[in-house]
């Protein structure tokens, strides 16, 4: 699907959301929306899943697969990269991305870290990501918001990091400082006047994407206060009930491109930007000579 504008890609990610065990499981019946959705519309997205979720829900995964969408993993666990350590994070890429080949029958070559926690002092993990067969990253958030954030990073992607891992990193709209993602919170929350403006003041890019969540569109879940969001809590129960039309604007606005790894494929690594800023206090890099 094309339209007048630069086609993006829609991302899911695809996590539990709960605040614990005890709550309904909703994911399952909230993706089955998103690919009725998407169906509807004949459009192909990239789902990242968390690698624990996949394995412990595998019809989910294998209805994703099965409609043409592609599956890339989101972290094993929805922890922040912040968290991990080498060993750790190591193990569960390559567990995470068993899963998802073994339930799809393709390779899984793309990743997303939770939050976006891929920032200064997590760009060790890129070298580890490219060393276990992963072929691009979608994390970074060019500028600084509540959790995370990578000031200075290209705004416009893709980019390459010095592993030879591609970055297609967040859409981002508004001009610095006012660095908004075109996704989640900000998707619902933003009027579309704010949203049309952004995307006009966007510089064109190669590949851009726009994500969600299935609780982006969850009507039925009862609020409760996230502990890393703190009082920001309620902003991740607003908006639920327009996203869908905002996205049909976009789609119309915009068009659609295919799956991230698709277009991925179809990239020189080497003829793209080399993203490769100086350590930050107490980051390591993995690549030889950069200890």
């Amino acid at each position: 699907m094309t339209g007048p504008g630069r086609p993006f890609c829609i991302t899911i990610d695809v996590e539990d959301h709960r605040a614990d065990a005890s709550m309904p499981m909703r994911v399952p019946a909230l993706v089955d929306q998103l690919l009725a959705w998407l169906d509807d519309r004949a459009i192909r997205a990239t789902a990242f899943v968390v690698g624990s979720l996949a394995a412990e829900h595998p019809d989910v995964v294998r209805r994703i697969a099965a409609q043409g969408h592609e599956l890339a993993l989101h972290n094993w666990e929805h922890v922040h990269l912040t968290t991990q350590d080498e060993d750790s994070f190591r193990a569960g890429l390559l567990r995470g991305k068993a899963v998802l080949e073994d339930l799809s029958g393709r390779p899984c070559t793309g990743f997303r870290a939770p939050t976006g926690s891929l920032v200064p002092s997590t760009m060790w993990c890129t070298d580890v990501l490219a060393e276990v067969g992963f072929h691009y990253d979608s994390s970074v958030f060019p500028g600084r918001n509540q959790l995370f954030g990578f000031p200075g990073a290209p705004r416009t992607p893709p980019f390459r990091w010095p592993s030879g891992l591609v970055e297609v990193g967040q859409f981002v709209v508004l001009p610095n400082p006012f660095s908004v993602p075109m996704g989640g919170t900000f998707l619902r929350v933003l009027p579309w006047p704010a949203l049309a403006l952004g995307v006009r003041l966007h510089p064109p890019a190669q590949t851009s994407c726009v994500y969600l969540h299935p609780y982006d569109i969850d009507l039925e879940e009862t609020p409760w206060k996230v502990p890393e969001a703190g009082a920001a809590s309620r902003l991740l129960f607003m908006g639920r009930r327009g996203l869908l039309t905002k996205l049909d604007r976009l789609v119309r606005r915009l068009g659609t491109a295919p799956p991230l790894g698709e277009q991925v494929e179809q990239l020189d690594p080497q003829a793209l930007p080399l993203f490769d800023p100086p350590l930050s206090a107490g980051a390591t890099r993995l690549r030889a000579g950069r200890r």
